[in-house]
Formats: structure tokens, sequence, C-alpha cells
């Protein structure tokens, strides 16, 4: 099978090349290249070059089309409301079209963000949606083309795990906080239900597989505020919690509004699946393993230099 992945030197790209590589043909695209795997071609663009963008999907062909290229950055979507459009609607258009025609698959990456935060319970896919800021609305926008196909995926969640560029993710900005023994402020009033990237890859190849179409929510079993995930972070790593504070969305003047729940209950994809998804726990226990393991001198420039230092180079 011909895979296609966009974004594919982000965190969710990187670790679907590392799944996919060897089994299928994998075609990743992304602003600048990532790792190298066997099976796996390279072509470097910028994708909100539209006229690119189909060239590239006529030369590949591809069956299938993970679409995970975004600008996660939610203050810069609301500076920049032009690029975030772009994006996340102008290029999933594109793509949805090309594979609709072509009976080509496509799974496109939302976000636990397309909700007002006002429910007092974890959302379903039935619950309507009200999006706060540009990022959130330019991501729902980009559902509704992938909804409309007749092999069309979305699966609206929130990561975390390792980073393979120079940017850290949330996660490895709080462990990075923890060893420094720096301060760090987490909301206490804001809930999501974090999934580690590598469960989120194996539902998106269970998903492909047995041809799940619609709209699902890929989360954890359960959701935890932003400070007691920091909290979890360091008793999983071993880190004292002296140093992280709690403190209110609503006290920090962000240029977007974010919503304070973003919890997402996931039954529906677990019970077609039938695969039981992780708590929040078990996604930052599996980071720890990664690390313990070596997993990230694996990565080009992100060798590990002592004591969760990963982000310094030897």
């Amino acid at each position: 099978m011909k895979v296609g992945i966009t974004g594919a030197s982000g965190m969710l790209g990187t670790a679907l090349i590392d799944m996919l590589a060897g089994q299928h043909e994998v075609f990743s695209t992304a602003r600048s290249q990532g790792i190298e795997e066997k099976h796996t071609q390279w072509e470097c663009f910028d994708l909100t070059d539209l006229r690119q963008l189909d060239d590239w999907l006529t030369e590949v062909k591809p069956d299938v089309i993970v679409h995970c290229a975004a600008i996660v950055n939610v203050d810069e979507c609301e500076k920049n409301k032009k690029s975030s459009i772009q994006l996340h609607v102008d290029t999933t258009e594109v793509i949805a079209n090309y594979l609709d025609k072509n009976n080509g698959q496509l799974v496109y990456i939302s976000t636990d963000s397309v909700f007002d935060g006002n429910n007092k319970e974890p959302y379903i896919e039935k619950d309507g949606v009200n999006p706060l800021n540009i990022y959130a609305r330019s991501k729902l926008l980009g559902e509704r083309p992938v909804l409309t196909m007749k092999r069309g995926l979305v699966l609206r969640t929130n990561i975390i795990g390792w980073s393979r560029t120079n940017k850290i993710s949330f996660a490895e900005w709080i462990l990075k906080g923890l060893v420094e023994q720096k301060p760090i402020t987490l909301f206490n009033d804001v809930l999501f239900s974090p999934l580690h990237v590598s469960d989120l890859s194996m539902i998106i190849i269970r998903a492909i597989e047995k041809k799940a179409y619609g709209l699902y929510h890929a989360s954890s079993r359960d959701s935890l505020s932003k400070y007691d995930f920091g909290v979890m972070m360091a008793d999983v790593f071993g880190f004292a919690t002296e140093n992280i504070f709690a403190i209110g969305v609503d006290d920090l003047k962000f240029k977007a509004k974010r919503p304070k729940n973003m919890a997402l209950s996931n039954e529906k994809i677990t019970h077609f699946l039938q695969y039981d998804l992780p708590i929040a726990r078990e996604a930052v226990e599996l980071m720890k393993k990664q690390y313990d393991n070596g997993w990230l001198s694996r990565i080009k420039g992100r060798k590990v230099a002592s004591n969760y230092e990963f982000w310094k180079v030897e």
C-alpha cells in the first residue's frame, strides 16, 4: 500500500514512519526532511503551494494519506489567520478532492480544541462544537471536506511524546523544568485527555485496516488538569513537585482564548476498533520506558547528555 504522510518531520509523522516503513511504501512530505528510513521517500515543499501539492499527489498516487501537517502554536494562528486557513483548510480540500476521485482514504488529524469547554463531562462526537480561537476554527473547517468523502476519517486528539525537532513538546517542556528545578506554572482548570503519539499511530493504522470512516475521538480513557499532569510527570520520572505551581488559564492574557474542558470520550473508537486505549499515566510511563530503553539515541542531534537532559547535544 502507498501511504502518504504530511507534516512527516513532526512528532506524529515520525512515529507513523517508524511503524509503517518496511510494511508499506511510505511517501513523506514536510517543509524540511525528518528521519530517514528504508521504504520512505521524501519530498520537501510548502504544502500550501497547492499546485505543488497537486503535482505531488498525481506523482505519488497514494492509496492513503495521513494529514498531520498543522500549525500547533495557538497564538501564532491567532496572529496569522491566513496561514492557518491555508494549511488546515485549503490543503485538506485539495487532498480530499484528489483521494475521493481516486477511491483513496484520508485520515485527518484534528484537535480537542473544537469545543468551548463548557461541558461538565468529556465530549463525545455528537456534542456541538464551538471553537474559541482561530486554530480550533480552522481545524474544524478542515474536518468538513474529509467528512463528505466516501473514505474520510477525522480523529480529534491531543498527543504527548518525544519530539524529534529542536522544538520540545509540552511533556518535554515540563520534564525540562523538573530537571533544571525551575518554576513550572500549569493550569489547574484546563482538562485534557492526553494520548501517547505511539498509541495514536497504532490507532491510525488499525483504523485504516478496519476501514474506519467518519468522526472519532482518540484519547486516553481518563482526563486530568494540566497541573495534575505535571505532578504525574514528576512522579513517574522521579522528581520532586515543589517547583510546580497551579494557575488558572484566565490569569494569563493569551492572545487566543482557550477552552477549559478539552476532555474527550474515546468510547466510540474503542468499540469500533475493539481496542482499549490507555489511561494518561500509561502514556507518561511509556515516555519513561522509551527513555530508559535508549529510544532517544536514535534521534540525530538529540542524544542524551545526562540525567534527562534530552534537549542538550553531547
